[in-house]
């Protein structure tokens, strides 16, 4: 009960600062006075985001803003949130009022298709159509909802395995060829009295790592399914999954399930402590080599499927545009500039994360990433959508919440995929 009341109380403080926010930006009109949406004078817009914890987004979008305003005399209103389930309650109450914010970052698939069914969101086809030869028609795709095009794409990261080079080399490690040299590293490495690979609770939502590391390794094709609804979480094979996941934790392959993801795995990791990370390719700026680990130091693999298929998770950081937005044309002005190839890779460049317009310069990725770049162009990869994107939002928080039990409870394989079957069938009736 304490939690429910203090997260009303959270979401109505920060409903009132979306309306007043306590932001930084780029001059322009002040955000107080939204007027109509188109103006004579180009207007400050508001955008929003939840990274101002760790990793912190703030800098990157106030440099954004710095550019935009160079360029099309659009000011930018940076207005943070330390935590993303504050940020997605109070997002979701002001959407439909007049302080909702012009633009938002958030989350494809499910996360996008909730909004727009809800009448939320301001189309950007326009745009799209615009820049329509610089975007592959699989994009395209990924942000269409009945004909029209929503947000715009500012980047793309992979889902990986970081490793400590130092450690492989102590330990006469290689990187896996196969799933089964995957957990034969990981034997070897908690033999040496290491830790093998992160898992954590804490802020709820890494929960799914796990689950969607062994799940899309073991059976892409019944991962999917799984999270459309398409096949049932009891399902022998889906059991299974639990099965293989229940024994590396009673092997001790993981970390205390009370480590924080983005302080306390990168300390392990550069103490030697921790050896291989599962993480996005945003990972390794914002809380590897931000954070004092040499780049040296960090290897990476792309885990292949147990019948040896190249597999590859993909996070697309979409930001929206508000159907109420105060500003909506200036928005969709700054929608423009950044799915241009110039503006689309001064916003990737911001977090080195990957352009997704196909004529952005991609030469500001570090050597690490053009790496990862050569090696999903050239690898022939099976892509796979992020768990967190790939289910209908309610159902997916409430099956990571299951994730989360299974992860520090005694629950057999057999038990939490009945509780899961138990919401789809709820959901999907």
């Amino acid at each position: 009960m304490k939690k429910t009341v203090l997260m009303s109380a959270l979401v109505a403080l920060l409903a009132i600062v979306l309306t007043q926010p306590l932001a930084a930006g780029g001059g322009g009109q002040s955000s107080s006075s939204a007027g109509s949406s188109s103006s004579a004078a180009a207007a400050t817009v508001r955008i929003t985001h939840d990274k101002t914890g760790a990793p912190d987004y703030q800098p990157y979008f106030l440099k954004a803003g710095e550019e935009l305003k160079a360029v099309n005399g659009v000011g930018l209103e940076v207005v943070g949130y330390p935590s993303t389930d504050v940020y997605t309650a109070a997002t979701r109450s002001a959407l439909p009022t007049n302080s909702a914010p012009d633009l938002f970052s958030w989350w494809a698939g499910a996360w996008i298709q909730d909004l727009q069914k809800s009448g939320l969101l301001a189309p950007t086809t326009a745009v799209w159509d615009k820049y329509k030869a610089d975007y592959s028609q699989g994009i395209r795709d990924m942000f269409t909802i009945d004909g029209q095009l929503y947000a715009l794409p500012w980047g793309l990261e992979y889902w990986l395995v970081y490793y400590n080079k130092e450690v492989y080399s102590q330990l006469g490690l290689k990187e896996p060829a196969s799933w089964d040299e995957f957990l034969s590293n990981c034997a070897k490495i908690k033999a040496a009295g290491k830790i093998p690979l992160n898992q954590t609770i804490v802020d709820e939502w890494p929960a799914f790592i796990t689950f969607e590391e062994i799940a899309s390794s073991v059976n892409p094709d019944l991962y999917n399914d799984l999270c459309t609804g398409k096949k049932k979480w009891t399902d022998p094979q889906a059991v299974e999954i639990f099965t293989i996941w229940r024994d590396m934790i009673s092997k001790g392959y993981f970390t205390d399930p009370s480590v924080n993801y983005f302080s306390d795995v990168p300390r392990l990791f550069n103490d030697n402590q921790l050896i291989q990370i599962i993480g996005g390719t945003w990972f390794y700026k914002t809380n590897l080599i931000d954070l004092g680990v040499p780049e040296s130091k960090v290897g990476f693999f792309f885990l292949k499927t147990r019948d040896g298929r190249k597999r590859a998770i993909l996070e697309p950081s979409p930001i929206l545009v508000a159907k109420n937005a105060p500003h909506l044309a200036d928005a969709l002005k700054a929608v423009d500039y950044w799915m241009s190839p110039v503006g689309n890779s001064f916003l990737a460049k911001q977090t080195e994360s990957f352009p997704v317009n196909s004529k952005a310069d991609i030469s500001f990725l570090s050597p690490m990433k053009q790496a990862v770049q050569k090696e999903i162009v050239g690898g022939n990869y099976v892509t796979l959508t992020r768990f967190w994107e790939n289910m209908p939002t309610e159902l997916m928080l409430q099956v990571n919440g299951k994730f989360q039990e299974f992860i520090v409870n005694s629950a057999t394989p057999q038990a939490i995929t009945a509780d899961i079957q138990k919401l789809c069938d709820a959901y999907f009736k």
